[in-house]
């Protein structure tokens, strides 16, 4: 078995308590990968991520915390995304 499933295993066999505690530390894990991410980045890199529209590549405008904004290749439209979805491009 993986991690994956070795974790869903034990997910199912918890109790609120529990449940609340693993909620808890995902959410930690999921704020310290943005601001890894957005430490990685600065002005002028380009970077892409996957949304509604499909994959959208563009350069960085501003690294935030948590959220990097991101202007799109030949469009004026500019992105407030979490920097845990953006990928560097080289």
């Amino acid at each position: 078995m993986n991690n994956v499933q070795t974790a869903i295993a034990a997910i199912h066999g918890m109790s609120n308590d529990e449940l609340s505690q693993v909620i808890d530390a995902i959410k930690m894990r999921r704020s310290f990968i943005a601001r890894d991410t957005a430490r990685s980045l600065t002005k002028g890199d380009t970077v892409e991520f996957t949304g509604r529209r499909g994959t959208i590549r563009g350069t960085v405008e501003k690294v935030n915390t948590k959220n990097v904004k991101v202007r799109e290749a030949n469009s004026f439209t500019v992105w407030n995304v979490p920097a845990s979805i953006l990928r560097q491009v080289a």
